[in-house]
């Protein structure tokens, strides 16, 4: 992903991410500077109609109550196989919020471009979000862990300016965004995909998504990433 807006991920340019800083005061969401790592595991339903039981060790969020049907709670027999979510959530790079309507999905890519470690996530997160008080509420590994930044309720700082097919702006205020850790010569690797595939189906059974789109298609005269990105593997 690029670094060209203010309220967006910005990973291209070490040296462009220090002049674009987001302004706005970091939001607290009780964890520590760095987050808390916790591990969920969400399991699919047993019975058809039955809300799917959540493992954890951490609390968990529960779904925001919405204020439109398009962010209502589908059944849960359509839950994807078993995939854990590892929370590490953390306290800037977002706005709380309550009750807002989510119906749409936002996929970016990161790398480290600070360290030696193109895939450093404590880098990424740390060195590249944090300094510009961004965030994306999910980021995927490179070996295919996936990992809560900021809970789904809360507006994050990752699409800056941009507008989606119907015309709407203000992606951050109804959007969910994804981060894939690579750089803009490699490919999401296998189990980048299937995670990615499986929080795309255990959103969608949350809320009504209407788009799953990438950051290029939402803002196509300043960003190109997901970058070597296969959509059929998501399909």
């Amino acid at each position: 992903m690029s670094h060209s807006t203010k309220n967006e991920i910005n990973l291209k340019d070490s040296n462009q991410a220090a002049e674009e800083k987001d302004s706005q005061p970091a939001a607290n969401d009780g964890t520590g500077e760095n987050g808390s790592t916790s591990e969920m595991t969400i399991e699919p339903s047993s019975k058809a109609g039955k809300p799917a039981e959540v493992a954890t060790n951490a609390s968990v969020e529960a779904p925001a109550s919405q204020s439109s049907s398009t962010s209502s709670v589908s059944a849960a027999d359509t839950m994807p196989s078993k995939f854990k979510i590892n929370d590490r959530l953390v306290s800037w790079g977002f706005t709380k919020s309550s009750g807002r309507s989510i119906d749409t999905i936002i996929i970016h890519s990161s790398y480290n471009a600070v360290g030696s470690d193109v895939h450093d996530l404590d880098d990424i997160i740390n060195k590249e979000y944090k300094p510009n008080g961004v965030s994306p509420h999910y980021i995927i590994s490179r070996d295919g862990k996936i990992y809560r930044l900021v809970a789904d309720q809360n507006i994050a700082y990752h699409a800056g300016v941009s507008k989606v097919p119907d015309g709407r702006k203000n992606v951050n205020d109804f959007s969910i965004g994804i981060e894939i850790v690579e750089t803009q010569s490699e490919s999401p690797s296998s189990a980048q995909y299937s995670s990615l595939k499986s929080l795309i189906s255990y959103l969608k059974d949350k809320y009504k998504i209407k788009y799953v789109l990438g950051h290029s298609d939402i803002a196509p005269d300043r960003k190109d990433d997901p970058w070597n990105f296969s959509w059929s593997k998501i399909k």
